[in-house]
């Protein structure tokens, strides 16, 4: 009985060399493998680990996670791979695949195998690609598996850690910033789901990052992938920014230079343009000298613009102004002739001639012009048209070429106006002792023909008619009126009916012998104005 219990206990021991034997022959047989083990449901765990070390039988409650291994597997119905942990026998972090184990349907246990990480490392090693690529697998996004600086076994420090080390802790500075915030996505990795992949700088260069997730190793949740360097590095990129701050600078001289230029160039072109505008409102005493430009062509411009100004103000010289200002106003061609309702004004001196008689002709034409020079800008700014100068008179008429609704009125206030100016006129030449001549004016509103008359020579804007003549015939029989003050002012009953209130009149007996006109009679003085307008 005792042999036969020894036999037993050889038996047993001989049982236990075989379960080692059959547990080493395992592990020859996988390479790849760290070590297996067995946890059945109802005996003691079994487990075999490679590199010399014992078989060892520990206890259920030694082994980590063995319940939750247990309660997993009893829900799996194949092979499956478990999550990273750090194995106390190993030294190091193993990633584990178990099976389930049942005998007709009764499940009886776990039988799993345990891939090391240093192992793994030794592998990526193998297939890396010196300076160009580096493969990587990381259990997560913060924690790494298995890295060709990992193939070496772990220094004491890493064991005490009893964990997988961190991004930061692998000794890989562009791995660990794979995850920077400020990465640039590949575009051709756009339409994928499972493979990533972007790119970014580390220190001195460029490094682009190529992965992809592993769900085949759930709940490991591996990601498998290596990085590289890019083409680019910082001096590249420094050339590229100085080429591009060089090609700015460039940029803002070009446009400052540009500006200068255009400046330097603009200030002919605008003193042109201002002297253009002074021709456009006639006022030719005013048009700048147009000074000389290094650019031939604004040169020639100057010369023909100064030329031209020249002619028109000699031309306008026999212009009347005002009226090519209200033409030109009007944007069109010349105007059409037409019969029109005006007012026409004629003036003349009295006693100019014995004035001027044994004179000189400048001292005669200064009496003229001076005098002129008062009542024209009056005639004018009460809105009549200058005609014509007839010897020591004029004629004006209002209502055309603009047309004015109250011509008669209108007229009736610049004969006024030239009233007066020949009143201060003759006050202040008597003042200095020198003669003095009265004035004459005829008013009669009437239909005349107003328009162009002439020839391609001579084209006057002018207004011809019975009207005309008869103004002119009133201010001849202003030889027969009262005389009051400097200026005797006649109007035919027309004009004064077309006036309106507003003025004071004196009626007139009698009138010019050929003037018989029921709408022209009677005519009467214009004194001045009313107690109403």
């Amino acid at each position: 009985g005792g042999g036969g219990g020894g036999g037993g206990g050889g038996g047993g021991g001989g049982g236990g060399g075989g379960g080692e034997g059959g547990g080493r022959g395992t592990l020859a047989a996988a390479p790849q493998a760290v070590g297996f083990g067995a946890l059945p449901t109802g005996d003691e765990p079994t487990r075999f680990v490679r590199a010399g070390r014992s078989f060892r039988s520990p206890r259920p409650e030694h082994i980590p996670l063995a319940d939750a291994l247990l309660a997993r597997a009893t829900t799996m119905n194949g092979p499956g791979w478990g999550e990273p942990v750090w194995s106390f026998v190993v030294g190091e972090p193993i990633l584990p695949i178990i099976v389930p184990v049942r005998v007709r349907g009764e499940f009886r246990g776990v039988i799993g195998a345990a891939i090391g990480t240093t192992d793994l490392s030794r592998f990526l090693k193998e297939i890396e690609l010196t300076g160009e690529r580096t493969p990587f697998i990381l259990a997560g996004r913060d924690h790494v598996l298995a890295h060709p600086k990992l193939a070496k076994t772990l220094n004491g420090e890493a064991r005490a850690q009893t964990r997988l080390v961190t991004l930061a802790e692998v000794g890989d500075p562009v791995l660990a910033a794979i995850w920077a915030p400020d990465a640039n996505p590949l575009s051709w990795f756009r339409d994928t789901s499972s493979i990533g992949g972007h790119w970014n700088w580390v220190g001195e260069r460029s490094f682009a990052w190529i992965w992809r997730n592993i769900d085949a190793y759930a709940p490991a949740g591996l990601i498998v992938g290596y990085h590289e360097a890019g083409r680019e590095s910082a001096w590249a990129r420094w050339i590229v920014r100085g080429i591009l701050i060089a090609g700015g600078m460039l940029m803002v001289l070009t446009g400052l230079a540009a500006i200068f230029l255009g400046r330097r160039l603009a200030q002919p072109i605008l003193a042109l343009a201002g002297a253009a505008r002074a021709v456009e409102r006639l006022d030719l005493e005013s048009v700048p000298a147009l000074p000389d430009s290094r650019v031939r062509e604004i040169s020639r411009a100057n010369h023909a613009f100064e030329r031209m100004a020249r002619g028109l103000k000699l031309s306008a010289t026999y212009l009347p102004r005002a009226l090519v200002a209200r033409l030109t106003e009007q944007e069109g061609s010349l105007p059409v002739n037409e019969d029109r309702a005006v007012t026409i004004l004629f003036s003349d001196l009295e006693g100019y001639t014995d004035y001027s008689r044994g004179r000189p002709a400048v001292e005669t034409a200064a009496y003229l012009n001076d005098l002129l020079s008062r009542i024209g800008p009056a005639i004018e700014a009460s809105g009549g048209t200058i005609d014509k100068y007839i010897g020591d008179g004029l004629m004006a008429f209002w209502g055309a070429p603009d047309t004015i609704p109250d011509h008669a009125r209108t007229a009736c206030f610049g004969a006024l106006a030239v009233a007066k100016e020949v009143e201060t006129f003759n006050i202040e030449r008597r003042a200095r002792g020198l003669q003095a001549c009265r004035m004459r004016i005829g008013l009669h509103t009437g239909t005349v023909l107003v328009g162009n008359i002439g020839f391609a020579g001579r084209v006057d804007y002018t207004a011809i008619g019975e009207a005309v003549n008869i103004a002119s015939r009133l201010e001849q029989f202003g030889r027969r009126a009262p005389r009051d003050g400097e200026v005797t002012i006649v109007a035919s009953a027309s004009c004064r009916a077309a006036a309106g209130d507003g003025f004071t009149w004196t009626i007139l007996d009698g009138a010019p012998a050929d003037v018989t006109a029921a709408s022209t009679l009677p005519l009467a003085v214009l004194k001045g104005r009313g107690c109403t307008q």
